[in-house]
């Protein structure tokens, strides 16, 4: 059976400069950081976060989650989350195998699962499950084929099967997992609200509307969002459009002005004042700050 001292040395073959890189197999990427990093802001996709070596932590409002060797990390929904590698050194840099969560093969999955589970109960968007012997030989094989790109078409979705098979079987996770696929669960129903922030946020929100969205009572969705995202929808579309703001700034060139009222804010004092209050910089400072920088590919 693969230990975690077999999946560190997998990765390290693969990362010889910190940075995140794609890997050849669809959905998996690696990160690598040889130093602890600041906290920042980012978009987290649906994922399983697999540390193989140091710890970081994420952080939705006032909930913190820490995640190392022992811990995994599974994202359930896309959500702007304060990310900071907090443990790492040159001599072992903080190393991690990000594995994109496959819907259609989870739905099938769940479809398996013992019927009597109960799977509609308040979640967060975010939680932490505990890596034991199973699920870390699994992960260490899954980074096997990077070795055998030949073997990955076949091999690979195998793999991940039984990945996600065995997260299903675990409390901690089911719960998250189930309610991404089945259908009316309040995660799903959270998430076409979430949805429809994400490709609407320069727009004005009405509460109202998006509870409809949901299926629900604004006092219900209200206590529902808070609950998945850690924040209020109105919070949640303002980080979306300082995130947004961020990349138009470091990725395009844009200028502090431009980027925000391209986000949807009309006042360029307000959108300073709200930047420098979520990133600790003012955008022109903060977007100098990051050129260069390897959490460019976070964005």
């Amino acid at each position: 059976m693969r230990t975690i001292a077999d999946l560190t040395r997998l990765l390290l073959d693969f990362t010889e400069q910190d940075g995140i890189f794609q890997s050849s197999i669809a959905g998996i990427s690696i990160v690598r950081s040889s130093t602890p990093t600041a906290p920042e802001m980012v978009l987290y996709e649906p994922t399983l976060c697999v540390v193989a070596q140091g710890a970081k932590e994420a952080r939705l409002d006032n909930q913190t989650y820490r995640y190392d060797c022992g811990h995994y990390l599974l994202g359930s929904v896309k959500l702007p989350v304060i990310g900071a590698v907090t443990e790492a050194t040159q001599a072992r840099p903080y190393l991690c195998l990000r594995i994109a969560l496959n819907t259609v093969l989870l739905a099938e999955l769940v479809e398996l699962c013992d019927k009597n589970n109960n799977y509609d109960s308040n979640i967060a968007g975010l939680n932490l499950g505990a890596m034991d012997e199973k699920l870390i030989d699994v992960v260490a094989r899954l980074a096997e084929m990077l070795h055998s790109p030949q073997h990955i078409a076949v091999l690979a979705p195998l793999i991940e099967k039984e990945l996600t098979w065995l997260l299903l079987q675990q409390p901690e996770s089911y719960t998250a997992l189930a309610q991404m696929v089945v259908s009316d669960s309040r995660l799903r129903r959270i998430k076409k609200a979430i949805k429809w922030l994400e490709v609407n946020f320069t727009q004005p929100v009405v509460t109202s509307e998006l509870a409809a969205m949901a299926n629900m009572g604004v006092s219900s969705f209200h206590t529902h969002f808070k609950a998945v995202t850690g924040t209020s929808p109105l919070r949640f579309r303002s980080r979306l459009r300082l995130i947004s703001a961020r990349r138009l700034m470091v990725i395009e060139g844009y200028q502090a002005a431009e980027a925000g009222y391209a986000v949807g804010y009309k006042e360029p004092a307000q959108f300073s004042r709200e930047y420098a209050k979520q990133f600790g910089l003012p955008p022109k400072q903060d977007a100098i700050r990051l050129q260069g920088s390897f959490l460019i590919d976070a964005f």
